[in-house]
């Protein structure tokens, strides 16, 4: 079966376009299928990030298998990691990494070398190139086939709640977790505090999935192949659901600068935490150095204790 006729596929479709309008869905299939057949390139248009919803077409419609590469100068290259693509200054770079698989560019934020990378993709067939504007460039286009044009999640109260449930579902399966690891609370939660977007909803359940299934924020950012320190910023500026709540407040109160350079030596000797405080902190960030330091502390002052 062809992967643009695939179930996967279009049920994200219906995700991203609106579950009411199959037209539409088909038309963006279409332009999709042309895409991947390198007739055209594939224009999404939208709100916001819309690479992470050019990665999501991608894997539904391509396989993980194949590399998703995305040309953002403005970014340092790197290799792919779970949290985001395999990035390249150089839009040759990036198409010669890209080869069999996905090239994604920002209409806003095109390489210097763009002429020459639109010259060697006009000729070759073996990737399929995707570009995220904000712009709409429906009336200018009016041929096939159209871009697809993503709207705001604002504009679909009524499906919100869908969009979560889906991309809960797919954290969970993501991160192996079981069923529960995704509450009525957390659902909530998203819906006030993260639905601005698609990618926002994305991001949201599936750093609540890991938090509530890993033993510390620490292990919870490793899970999520990121830095725990971005984990904690992103902690800091949220009132969480309860017991992600419980996780966080404690790395909050670590002083900030600290934090940020991953000295917890130096963030507990600045603030005013008692000794249990030093070692719940320290359990949360996965610093062991800092525990076994605080129980031979508890086990002396204990000895001097009966000494006396």
């Amino acid at each position: 079966m062809s992967a643009t006729n695939s179930a996967s596929l279009r049920r994200f479709m219906g995700r991203l376009l609106g579950w009411s309008d199959d037209r539409t869905v088909e038309l963006a299939i279409r332009s999709l299928k042309a895409a991947i057949e390198h007739r055209a390139g594939l224009v999404l248009c939208g709100e916001g990030d819309l690479v992470p919803i050019a990665h999501g077409l991608h894997r539904r419609a391509l396989g993980d298998d194949r590399p998703f590469v995305v040309c953002d100068p403005r970014r340092a290259n790197r290799s792919a990691s779970v949290r985001s693509p395999t990035n390249r200054t150089s839009g040759v770079a990036a198409l010669e990494v890209a080869a069999g698989g996905s090239l994604c560019v920002r209409d806003r934020r095109l390489p210097h070398d763009f002429p020459a990378l639109v010259a060697q993709l006009r000729a070759i067939d073996d990737v399929l190139f995707m570009v995220c504007t904000k712009r709409d460039y429906t009336m200018r286009l009016l041929g096939r086939p159209a871009p697809i044009n993503v709207p705001p999640l604002a504009a679909r109260a009524a499906e919100v709640d869908r969009v979560i449930a889906e991309y809960a579902a797919e954290a969970i399966a993501e991160l192996r977790a079981p069923r529960t690891a995704f509450t009525a609370a957390d659902h909530q939660w998203v819906r006030e505090h993260a639905a601005e977007s698609l990618a926002e909803v994305e991001k949201a359940t599936l750093r609540l999935v890991a938090l509530r299934t890993s033993r510390n924020p620490s292990v919870a950012a490793a899970r999520l192949g990121m830095a725990l320190v971005s984990l904690t910023r992103w902690l800091g500026r949220r009132t969480l659901p309860p017991m992600i709540s419980n996780q966080s407040e404690l790395c909050a109160s670590i002083t900030p600068t600290a934090q940020l350079v991953g000295h917890l030596d130096d963030a507990i000797a600045a603030a005013p935490l008692g000794e249990h405080v030093v070692h719940r902190s320290a359990e949360i960030l996965g610093r062991r150095d800092v525990l076994a330091s605080s129980e031979t502390a508890s086990m002396r002052t204990s000895s001097a204790g009966r000494a006396r």
